[in-house]
């Protein structure tokens, strides 16, 4: 597997190729809180400033969130980019679905 270091979404990061031509050409995004059981709750944005500001709104929430850019219905994780990088210091959990 050939590994990439590459500026995407302001942060140096490791990618693979397939990885970065997800996040490059991504037409869409999905923001995950994630529970247990199969009750996850995903929701679909247009535009990486729609998934930013989601993510970080969803987060504050519900700590198990997760970020993916979506092309051709694959999917490749945001998380590790800056943009989408947050300090936790309390577990939180909405129950609500």
């Amino acid at each position: 597997m050939s590994m990439l270091k590459t500026q995407v979404g302001c942060m140096n990061s490791h990618q693979t190729d397939w990885e970065k031509n997800i996040i490059d050409n991504a037409d869409s995004y999905s923001i995950v809180e994630w529970r247990p059981l199969d009750k996850s709750t995903k929701t679909i944005v247009k535009t990486y400033e729609e998934a930013k500001k989601l993510y970080h709104k969803t987060i504050k929430e519900h700590t198990s969130t997760l970020a993916y850019a979506i092309y051709n219905n694959s999917h490749a994780n945001l998380n590790h980019l800056d943009d989408f990088k947050v300090k936790i210091t309390k577990v939180k959990y909405k129950n609500e679905i």
